[in-house]
């Protein structure tokens, strides 16, 4: 999909205060296991810390100080919003969708709709194109996507299991539950007629290989994993997406492009980045210190490239996030 008449007003976000570093969870996993068992997280990963949101935040909380972050930057009124998406994996409840439990804390119009979508990793890139198909069909004016995602249920639960099951073939298939991070983030779209920043969303480009749906699996308390599996054919079906993309948005000289991916790992955002060919200060990176957060990680990678001036007015940027299932999406910026 092209887009003439879409841009984005701006992002904000919330990083949590509690740093929970991989030193401090490697001494509890020992003491768990009476030292019989390594993580090894920061050699493997390259992740020394991530974020836990405090006990009484909930999901919906922290997507509304997002939204606030974002509004407060981007100066627009939330009266303005008129379709929000919540595309985090993680929510309040079943039912009602978090959507409109956000949408109630954020003192929303009744005029905005709201949903939730849900794509694993890839929630917050479909998210976006959703609310810019509805601008370019001319149906709204201005939408605006968040995620809120965070690990500490799942990590809590996952050391307790590991306590009662020191197996390494168990911890193994676990231990990408421990990579994951917390953190949310929001975008602001809107038409190019109403847009006070001209950065325009030239496009997306999908590409999947869902016989592959099976590599990793999780609920809210247990994550299971086939590490080098999701590693091979992530890594595998991000540099197709790549290569469509780059044929579809004519991009052949990559020397001044910024790049914005998915944060998994160390040995992920090398592999990709060697495959597609770019210097490695081209692209952002903030697994070292965020981890894995999910739908919020492209976004958020984003949102911080810009705010530490790493993607600068007039540059083109490459959003390209990967999603189990095993989904991929790439999305241009004309910043």
């Amino acid at each position: 999909m092209l887009y003439e008449n879409v841009c984005i007003e701006g992002l904000g976000y919330k990083i949590p205060d509690r740093v929970i570093t991989s030193t401090w969870l490697e001494d509890r996993f020992r003491e768990l296991n009476s030292g019989t068992l390594r993580l090894g997280l920061e050699r493997l990963t390259g992740i020394r810390e991530f974020r836990w949101w405090d006990e009484g935040i909930t999901f919906s909380d922290a997507a509304v100080m997002a939204m606030e972050d974002t509004f407060n930057k981007t100066g627009i009124d939330r009266g303005e919003i008129q379709c929000l998406v919540l595309a985090s994996v993680n929510r309040d409840y079943v039912e009602p969708a978090t959507a409109s439990i956000v949408h109630h804390k954020a003192g929303l119009g009744p005029d905005c709709m709201s949903f939730d979508v849900c794509n694993a990793c890839l929630g917050f890139m479909n998210g976006i194109m959703i609310i810019a198909n509805m601008i370019e069909l001319g149906q709204i004016e201005t939408g605006m996507v968040v995620s809120s995602e965070g690990s500490r249920q799942c990590q809590e639960a996952t050391m307790e299991r590991i306590k009662n099951n020191p197996d390494k073939t168990f911890l193994r298939e676990n231990l990408a539950s421990f990579t994951i991070g917390s953190a949310s983030v929001a975008m602001i779209l809107s038409s190019a007629a109403k847009s006070k920043t001209g950065k325009k969303l030239l496009g997306g480009v999908s590409y999947c290989q869902t016989q592959y749906h099976d590599l990793c699996i999780a609920m809210p308390t247990w994550m299971t994993t086939s590490l080098g599996g999701m590693l091979t054919e992530g890594i595998d079906v991000t540099f197709r997406a790549w290569e469509k993309a780059q044929a579809y948005f004519g991009w052949e000289d990559l020397s001044g492009m910024k790049f914005c991916g998915h944060q998994v790992s160390k040995t992920h955002h090398d592999a990709v980045v060697d495959l597609i060919g770019i210097d490695h200060n081209q692209s952002y990176v903030t697994y070292p210190t965020l981890g894995n957060t999910v739908s919020a990680s492209v976004p958020i990678t984003f949102a911080k490239a810009v705010e530490d001036n790493f993607v600068k007015n007039g540059d083109t940027v490459c959003l390209i996030g990967a999603g189990s299932g095993i989904n991929c999406l790439v999305l241009g910026v004309q910043w």
